[in-house]
């Protein structure tokens, strides 16, 4: 009875142990793996960091515990690499965006490219391969090359993309903020040089709604002037362009020479004109171009408008040759300038065509007169007449 019971327990002691044994085993096994595995990712970044030993190492971090994301920088110049944490091969951007969601990752970039980017820089971008990316707990920033870009942009070109625009397609965890912004190209910088463009004697319909298109794909303004009488069969390109981000004023209800004019027919001919517009748009009207720029102190203090002028006249309705207006201009701005066109012109429509990206890459930003206003920090008073807006006050 005593010798059954010993074999009963040695039987039970060895039916526990051996799975423990081969548990510790492959618990053993598993350890050296991951070990392997680290030391192979280890491997790789011992030797970039050799590779890179004229550059400051500025990220070495782990991310899901998928791959290291590992940064140099020299001056400006960012260099990255993407390290699988396991084999330790490097890796595209690309291997971490859950593979049926790759086509619409893309279509996200190229979104957020155009918002940022006018259509001549946008158009290069989205089909450039030369990118590097920096890797951030709640952002990522694409850095891309400018090659292909017409005109030449000296700036820096890059894309700043949070999480939460793209977390449904990446293939590991990020962090994502409550509250963020994304870059926007009509985020105007009060610290760049800024001109305003000015179109006077629309609305003219298809020439007009060209430059509006331009305008947009340029990320760009204007200010329109408008005849009164234009009004009512321009109404159509009149919601057009304020719908773009524009801004309207009067140009006078019939373009006579206010000079000459009686006072009480151009006040007549004010309140007649904003009628019009406020019956198309719901709004007032409240700057005012005189014709031919011919203003006095008492039509001044009778209308209850601001009085805009210029300082650069491209002179296109007499030359009308789109080598002048784009060599005067890109000769002749500077920044808290007001630049006179005219939207009547086919001539007119096709230097800004040329100029917008021009303008662009040599560090302007083309804008309404009053963002011009806004950017310097100059009020604009009613009664007042203004030439330029080149004083910060």
């Amino acid at each position: 009875m005593k010798e059954v019971n010993i074999k009963i327990i040695l039987a039970a002691i060895i039916t526990m142990v051996i799975p423990l044994l081969i548990f510790e085993s492959n618990k053993n096994n598993n350890l050296l793996d991951v070990f392997n595995e680290s030391k192979l990712a280890e491997q790789t970044i011992n030797d970039l960091i050799v590779l890179n030993e004229d550059k400051e190492l500025v990220a070495n971090k782990t991310y899901d515990k998928k791959f290291i994301y590992l940064a140099f920088k020299k001056a400006d110049e960012l260099t990255s690499y993407i390290i699988d944490s396991k084999t330790g091969e490097e890796k595209e951007f690309y291997n971490y965006i859950k593979d049926d969601k790759k086509e619409e990752f893309n279509k996200k970039i190229n979104e957020l490219l155009y918002l940022k980017y006018p259509n001549f820089i946008a158009d290069v971008l989205k089909n450039s391969s030369k990118r590097t990316y920096e890797i951030k707990d709640n952002e990522m920033i694409i850095y891309f090359s400018s090659e292909g870009i017409v005109p030449k942009v000296e700036d820096d070109l890059f894309l700043k993309v949070n999480y939460n625009e793209i977390k449904d397609y990446l293939d590991f965890k990020v962090t994502l903020d409550s509250d963020y912004e994304l870059e926007n190209g009509y985020n105007f910088d009060k610290n760049k040089k800024t001109i305003a463009f000015s179109f006077d004697d629309g609305p003219n319909g298809s020439r007009t709604n060209k430059i509006v298109s331009l305008l947009k794909e340029n990320k760009a303004h204007a200010t329109f002037f408008m005849v009164g009488n234009k009004m009512e069969a321009g109404k159509e390109t009149i919601l057009n362009v304020l719908n773009n981000g524009n801004e309207i004023g009067s140009h006078s209800y019939d373009h006579k020479n206010m000079k000459r004019a009686k006072l009480e027919d151009i006040i007549s001919g004010e309140a007649k004109t904003n009628d019009i517009y406020k019956g198309i748009t719901g709004k007032d009207l409240n700057l005012l171009r005189p014709p031919y720029g011919n203003i006095t102190k008492e039509i001044k203090e009778a209308l209850n408008m601001t009085f805009i002028n210029w300082n650069l006249d491209t002179e296109d309705w007499l030359h009308r040759n789109k080598k002048h207006i784009v060599d005067y201009v890109m000769e002749n701005a500077s920044d808290g300038d007001i630049i006179l066109m005219h939207d009547s012109y086919d001539t007119t429509v096709d230097a800004v065509e040329e100029l917008l990206p021009l303008l662009y890459a040599n560090g302007f930003q083309v804008v309404s007169i009053s963002e011009l206003a806004n950017l310097k920090g100059i009020n604009l008073e009613t009664h007042t007449l203004y030439h330029n807006l080149k004083e910060v006050q």
